[in-house]
């Protein structure tokens, strides 16, 4: 992941309010593309210009071929009201996991923690990052669903981290196969197939359990078939169904 300047040269008699208004369109146009990272951008003004602080998913993500058509009409915007806009990448963002570089992508994970900044989509094979816009684009032409299901389940993450303000209902719902956030989950990992024809696993967490046995003894929670692995897949999944396109983990608190 990259460390992006966005930055906007703004003649004298350019309206400030509504140039920072197209901006503010424009970086959500962005972040729902999967051309920007996160929901937190930093903005410095800077007597006539403005600085932009992004994360991105690799050093190509502003090309054109990328944009969707809200992100063009803010350029345009911009363009139209004597905006100069340049990008500069300053570097790699040195916390953030390394993109696929497989040719090939046979299958992916969708996977996010509290934590993860990256795009939520993995490639199957070697777990790296895939920004979204390397997948055809919804007929909505945003990836909003996507993004929606990982503020939603890194909320959940935070509170069962935190262990202090609803960590049961967040631990039901990254555990549960019934619960709200996995239905939501499915119907991402769904959508995304049906664009790319590949499959896409979803990860149900484990946090604590009785005992080291019972976990072994654990079935897949929507056909109840035998789906633990003999080895660790990525180091994280100690469960995986391929009927189901289900994963999960030996309970972290015994594993």
């Amino acid at each position: 992941m990259k460390v992006v300047k966005i930055g906007l040269e703004i003649e004298n008699n350019t309206d400030f309010e509504q140039t920072y208004d197209v901006l503010s369109q424009l970086l959500g146009a962005w972040r729902m593309n999967g051309q920007i990272n996160g929901r937190e951008y930093p903005i410095a003004h800077r007597k006539i210009k403005l600085e932009v602080f992004v994360n991105a998913p690799d050093s190509n993500a502003f090309l054109k071929r990328h944009n969707s058509k809200y992100v063009n009409e803010n350029l345009s915007k911009l363009t139209k009201m004597g905006v100069v806009l340049r990008i500069s990448v300053l570097g790699e963002e040195p916390e953030s996991m390394p993109l696929c570089g497989c040719k090939i992508v046979s299958n992916f994970i969708l996977f996010t923690t509290y934590l993860s900044l990256e795009s939520s989509l993995k490639c199957a094979i070697c777990f790296g990052g895939i920004p979204l816009y390397k997948i055809p684009k919804p007929s909505h032409g945003e990836y909003y669903k996507i993004i929606s299901w990982q503020s939603d389940y890194q909320s959940c993450d935070s509170l069962q981290m935190n262990c202090v303000v609803g960590e049961r209902f967040a631990v039901n719902q990254l555990s549960n196969y019934d619960s709200q956030l996995t239905k939501q989950g499915l119907a991402v990992c769904q959508s995304i197939e049906e664009v790319t024809n590949k499959k896409v696993y979803y990860y149900l967490y484990k946090g604590s359990t009785k005992s080291y046995k019972s976990e072994l003894l654990r079935k897949c929670p929507s056909c109840q078939g035998d789906w633990l692995l003999n080895e660790p897949w990525h180091s994280i999944f100690d469960f995986k169904c391929d009927r189901c396109n289900l994963l999960s983990n030996i309970a972290w608190d015994v594993r």
